[in-house]
């Protein structure tokens, strides 16, 4: 069973997300602070993340870097996830080393796709 941990600091959207993933399978968790989403992802294991861009506190620029600089878990792909659909946002996404880039309002079908394709 793949494992995810969606970070979304709008509580309704992560534990939608979360309940979705679980419908279809996955083993998910969810937070809701880009401070607590790498506690988190040493504890849970996840074999991939999604990540919102534009949250409170550190946002999911920050979290990726803190991710990615971390040697325990640098290798987990991330998945950034946001409203912002410029090319700008999204190169900017795949340079701090996001595996994918998916926009808000993308149907979770598509969501779930895009998310599985990191899973090794």
């Amino acid at each position: 069973m793949p494992r995810i941990l969606i970070v979304d600091d709008h509580f309704d959207t992560c534990d939608t997300l979360r309940r979705l993933f679980k419908r279809s399978g996955w083993c998910a968790d969810c937070v809701t602070d880009g401070v607590a989403a790498t506690d988190r992802l040493h504890d849970f294991h996840a074999d991939v993340v999604l990540l919102d861009v534009m949250m409170p506190k550190v946002d999911g620029f920050g979290v990726l870097a803190a991710i990615r600089a971390d040697p325990t878990i640098s290798r987990t792909p991330v998945v950034m996830y946001s409203a912002l659909s410029d090319e700008k946002t999204k190169g900017r996404a795949t340079a701090a080393g996001a595996a994918d880039y998916v926009v808000k309002g993308t149907p979770f079908s598509q969501i779930e796709e895009r998310v599985a394709g990191q899973v090794h």
